[in-house]
């Protein structure tokens, strides 16, 4: 199974113009994931012309969308969303615990090439000791659910402090290249993988034409 991780900053461009997030569509296609984790995107914010970002890339990817709502103002919102290139077999939004703006996990069961997977994809806080503890969250909501199991998404915490909550909860996380600040000079890893049950046989970065993260991705097996 292909997953890709990517924060897309509801499609603000690089060099930074008007969003648009058809830039990404054809690099997205090209990657070729059987699931991908999606941060921040908006559904029915005027800065994106009242647009469902997730269901507009589910259908671009051809692909089944699960959308977790996250702040939102009324109508609007901004959320996460897995887009599932296969069978969703369940489904399922939590809330995570934290003292800034509401933050979900989006979980999901898939089947894609041939097997079951359990996958979570989440934003953290950009408190680190708040986003500590809802990593925790995230990988408890996973639990219950069949290996392997997978945690995508922007988690807002360096590799050194997502390594031993990885480790103490018996996920390995995927190493690579620095993630953020793709504008001004590449300077931290952010966005990761975790697996639990499953192989690590490829992985990298791709820059995408809008936002300021790279996508991150791993073959797993």
């Amino acid at each position: 199974m292909r997953v890709v991780s990517a924060n897309l900053q509801h499609g603000v461009p690089d060099p930074v113009g008007p969003p648009d997030l058809s830039l990404a569509v054809g690099p997205l296609r090209d990657l070729a994931a059987d699931v991908y984790a999606f941060q921040e995107l908006d559904q029915l914010r005027w800065r994106t012309s009242l647009a469902h970002q997730g269901r507009a890339l589910a259908a671009a990817l051809d692909g089944d969308l699960l959308w977790a709502r996250a702040k939102h103002w009324l109508w609007a919102a901004q959320g996460n969303a897995l887009v599932v290139r296969g069978e969703l077999v369940a489904r399922e939004v939590r809330p995570l615990p934290g003292p800034d703006e509401l933050r979900s996990v989006a979980i999901a069961e898939v089947v894609v090439a041939g097997g079951r997977w359990s996958v979570a994809g989440t934003h953290l806080s950009l408190d680190r000791t708040a986003a500590t503890a809802q990593l925790r969250a995230v990988v408890e909501a996973l639990a219950d659910r069949p290996a392997p199991r997978v945690v995508l998404g922007d988690l807002n915490l360096r590799p050194e402090r997502v390594a031993p909550v990885a480790e103490e909860l018996g996920y390995q996380l995927v190493d690579g290249p620095f993630t953020i600040n793709a504008r001004t000079g590449l300077n931290r890893r952010l966005d990761h993988v975790l697996v639990d049950g499953a192989s690590i046989d490829a992985s990298g970065v791709e820059k995408l034409p809008v936002s300021d993260h790279l996508a991150v991705w791993a073959d797993l097996s």
